[in-house]
């Protein structure tokens, strides 16, 4: 819907005018007229939710207006006039700066798909220029929140690796960027379901920290602390998918890939918690002592022989604990060394998760206490040794 003013009708009014205002009566002559030829205004106009909204069609009004909303929070008005100054302007010389603005707000707004667009759009019409790049990181944020974790992954590696994206956001990507991107691409993989994709580009991120850990900026790097512990959950992941089920020949093999995937989690979790970098090292220590709980638990519930009566049964699990009351040992200095560490850093969330991971450890001890104090009543209970070298379990 559009309607113009004419310039000629605006012309005659404000001749009229002019002439009232210089009358010195009903004889009066007009002796001089002064005609302003003023733009023609254009009026448009959009119909939403079923409500038809008229607005003037000028450049610097509307991005005011934009401005304005972007500014005091207010998304879906914001949006509103960027999407008209997109539509009516399409050749403005700042058309990237509006796909971009339009973006954010679509973010603002959970429209993540949309945003994505939009700042694929800001990349193309600001191709070779810093801002390119910028729009390429934010398009793959808002496909990841979208949960189009391919097409994220897809986005990151071709900043990394294809010469004409490159080109198009202005070159190869900075060191810190790399650490970046190829952390981004590797949790985008693990979350695709391709872990083997994701655990290749997290070992891209350690290799980037090996080979520039003197750069403080890549030393303090939040993107390498996470690719360490998202690296470590993929390790987590298979350890705890792991069940100990007989016969025993199954059981010890399920022990040893068990024990290795529990090792190569640790490993790097403690890698993580000694770049102490917020919230990540924390995380990680918190993790190592979940790591330790998982291993308990999935022992105490290994599968047993279906003919124990309960009697046996009881010694049977007293025996376990036999070999993993020194694991619950560990565990808890782990969780009181987090929150240690937690409380140091000032992180008063991590000190309260690594306190109930405390707890979780304290309970699985006074249950398997408990037993053993009903056994010794009973005369029945298991006697404690030190294990020997062919019956501990491969762990740290």
């Amino acid at each position: 819907m559009l309607s113009r003013l004419p310039t000629r009708s605006i012309v005659l009014a404000l001749a009229a005018l002019v002439g009232l205002v210089g009358c010195g009566g009903a004889s009066a002559q007009l002796r001089s007229t002064q005609v302003i030829a003023l733009d023609p205004i254009e009026i448009k106009a959009d119909r939403r939710d079923g409500k038809v909204e008229s607005y003037v069609k000028d450049f610097d009004q509307l991005h005011d207006s934009a401005m304005a909303s972007f500014k005091a929070g207010e998304w879906a008005a914001a949006l509103r006039d960027f999407e008209r100054l997109i539509r009516d302007f399409p050749d403005h010389t700042q058309r990237y700066a509006l796909e971009f603005n339009a973006g954010l707000c679509l973010n603002h707004l959970r429209r993540h798909a949309e945003a994505a667009q939009r700042f694929a759009d800001a990349r193309t019409h600001s191709a070779g220029t810093r801002h390119a790049r910028d729009a390429l990181f934010l398009q793959a944020e808002a496909l990841e929140r979208a949960e189009k974790w391919g097409e994220a992954a897809h986005l990151y590696r071709s900043a990394l690796e294809d010469p004409a994206t490159q080109e198009q956001i202005g070159g190869k990507l900075g060191l810190l960027d790399e650490l970046e991107a190829q952390a981004r691409r590797g949790l985008a993989l693990r979350r695709a379901g391709d872990l083997p994709g994701a655990d290749r580009a997290l070992r891209q991120v350690e290799q980037l920290y090996d080979d520039h850990r003197d750069t403080p900026l890549v030393a303090q790097s939040e993107w390498v602390a996470r690719a360490l512990y998202e690296r470590a959950q993929i390790f987590y992941d298979l350890f705890a998918s792991i069940r100990f089920r007989l016969p025993v020949e199954r059981m010890q093999k399920e022990l040893e890939d068990k024990s290795n995937l529990f090792l190569k989690s640790e490993g790097l979790l403690y890698r993580c918690v000694r770049l102490r970098v917020k919230p990540w090292s924390l995380a990680a220590g918190h993790a190592i002592g979940t790591l330790y709980t998982r291993l308990i638990e999935d022992i105490d519930n290994a599968e047993v022989p279906p003919d124990l009566d309960p009697p046996t049964m009881e010694l049977y699990r007293d025996e376990l604990w036999n070999h993993t009351e020194r694991l619950a040992k560990r565990a808890l200095t782990i969780f009181q060394k987090n929150i240690e560490l937690a409380q140091t850093l000032g992180d008063a969330e991590w000190v309260e998760k690594s306190h109930q991971g405390y707890k979780r450890v304290e309970k699985l001890v006074e249950s398997n206490m408990a037993r053993r104090i009903r056994l010794l009543k009973g005369a029945q209970v298991a006697p404690s040794r030190d294990a020997t070298p062919s019956d501990e379990i491969d762990v740290p």
